[in-house]
């Protein structure tokens, strides 16, 4: 028989513990939703699947949760959380499934820049919780730039596009109609539930029947500079570098997965060209224009890759970032072009050069590095070469077809090696200079 006395102090022990295992299990849920729901829009923005992990980890760190296991893909984010201190204690477990993934870069940075500062604080309540929870919201509500701004962003890069491939001034205006048909054409499209492959198949099909209509009433000399000038704003620059990096830092799943939709957005594209190509009554010569002089390619991958930005959504603080460094990209491949090398070691270089400076800007603005990466690789995209190999191949030329179909795929290969060199050394570097600064910080410890 146990006494009253020790009845009444078991009651209350048992319904503290339970209140403290209640108060525990409260808190952490509300961490859990937390991490999570910042992975949700960073991976749903065109963050990377590393960068997603991390920010679930560093959230869940900074609130004091230590056993943090968090399995990311492309298409959902799986957290689990148990509390350290108690091997007894439930383990809590969270799934977001991904559905519609696009590319909004200025989230990826509000995003990035939430998560410094919640990691930076030193005490977190549950104030501090539903505070990053009301934060997350504005983010997630957060409007891009405004459809008449992205238009005139359309405008930018269906012009220049056109001019850097070789095009002249009349082709790059009769460009500019064709796109902005064609991107009034994808946001009619994107409303309804479609494919995204299939609706960037209609889109360059129809991109490429305008650019074909205006060729044949005889205003136009370069059909080839036309359709990449259309269709640039389809290009997977995003998933190409994303797919990278992911592969980078040891996540093969989700590189693999991103290289594969990288590969499936350039078979719809080639696939709506050669279509129409295939039906098109009017023969189709590759130009024979010669490029404009440096100054002006210089401001034509400026001003193109501004409007790319736009429409990937990038911080307006960088929009003249982003433009100067494809800029300088640009020049350096026109540079190695001209002194009689190979456009695969040109866009290797270029690319160094590219990747170089967006760290670079990554030091100093404490963001992440896709901001300016993403952009700038856009001028380097082999478009035109792809083109010439799906003109060969409809015209029967299988030989010369498969000959220029290699040359582009090893020019998209530089672009991927390049940025993995780049993004490789820059790691290591940075490391060793961790290590060197611990090191000189812990021998002036002992100094008296």
């Amino acid at each position: 028989m146990i006494p009253y006395s020790l009845s009444l102090s078991l009651h209350h022990l048992i319904k503290k513990r339970g209140s403290a295992f209640f108060c525990m299990d409260a808190r952490e849920n509300k961490v859990l939703k937390l991490a999570v729901r910042a992975g949700e829009i960073m991976l749903k923005s065109g963050g990377e699947v590393y960068r997603t992990e991390d920010t679930v980890k560093r959230i869940c760190y900074a609130a004091g949760m230590c056993n943090v296991e968090c399995f990311i893909t492309t298409t959902g984010v799986i957290v689990s959380l148990d509390d350290h201190r108690d091997k007894e204690a439930e383990i809590q477990t969270a799934v977001k499934r991904i559905k519609v993934v696009s590319t909004d870069l200025e989230k990826v940075s509000q995003i990035h820049g939430f998560v410094r500062r919640f990691a930076a604080l030193n005490h977190h309540t549950e104030v501090d919780i539903d505070k990053g929870m009301e934060e997350l919201e504005r983010i997630d509500a957060t409007v891009g730039f405004t459809l008449p701004i992205r238009f005139a962003a359309v405008v930018l890069i269906a012009a220049f596009f056109t001019l850097m491939n070789n095009g002249s001034v009349i082709d790059g205006l009769f460009t500019v109609g064709a796109a902005a048909v064609t991107y009034l054409f994808t946001l009619l499209l994107k409303r309804l539930p479609i494919n995204y492959f299939i609706v960037v198949f209609c889109s360059c099909f129809l991109a490429a029947g305008l650019s074909l209509l205006f060729y044949s009433l005889g205003y136009c000399s370069s059909f080839s500079a036309m359709v990449i000038g259309s269709v640039t704003i389809f290009l997977p620059g995003a998933a190409i570098t994303n797919a990278v990096r992911d592969m980078l830092s040891g996540d093969m799943l989700a590189g693999v997965a991103r290289g594969a939709e990288a590969l499936l957005v350039t078979v719809a594209i080639a696939g709506g060209v050669g279509l129409m190509l295939n039906i098109a009554p009017v023969p189709v010569p590759l130009d024979t224009q010669a490029p404009f002089i440096f100054p002006l390619e210089f401001l034509f991958a400026f001003l193109g890759t501004i409007g790319i930005a736009i429409i990937v959504n990038i911080p307006r603080r960088y929009l003249l970032i982003a433009g100067l460094i494809a800029g300088s990209g640009w020049l350096v491949y026109e540079l190695i072009l001209m002194t009689g090398n190979s456009r695969i070691i040109a866009c290797f270089l270029a690319t160094c050069s590219i990747a170089l400076i967006a760290e670079v800007a990554t030091r100093l603005s404490k963001d992440a590095a896709t901001l300016f990466i993403i952009p700038a690789i856009y001028p380097l995209v082999p478009g035109k070469v792809m083109f010439a190999a799906m003109l060969e191949m409809i015209n029967d030329n299988i030989e010369s077809a498969l000959s220029i179909g290699a040359e582009a795929i090893l020019l998209a290969g530089s672009i991927a090696v390049a940025l993995l060199v780049v993004i490789s050394l820059t790691r290591i570097v940075s490391l060793a200079y961790r290590g060197i600064r611990k090191i000189s910080s812990s021998d002036s410890g002992t100094i008296d």
